[in-house]
């Protein structure tokens, strides 16, 4: 049985990692977007399900970036 608290490992090519590692700036854009709309309460179904996308986009690339930092070579 997997728990939540078991490390993951997985293997990415180097070159690809920097576009992993942050949204684009459209994708950011659109995220405070809906950040902004869903504060004033203004978002529908799809696009509740789209800002939960996109945080968790966001929220992967924050952790690949501290992986990278924590194992980058000087």
């Amino acid at each position: 049985m997997i728990q939540f608290a078991d490390p993951v490992t997985f293997s990415v090519p180097r070159a690809l990692l920097s576009q992993i590692s942050g949204l684009s700036a459209d994708l950011t854009d659109r995220l405070h977007e809906l950040l902004e709309r869903n504060t004033d309460g203004q978002l529908d179904a799809r696009e509740s399900a789209e800002l939960e996308t996109l945080a968790q986009m966001a929220q992967f690339s924050q952790i690949v970036s501290m992986a990278l930092s924590q194992t980058a070579t000087p």
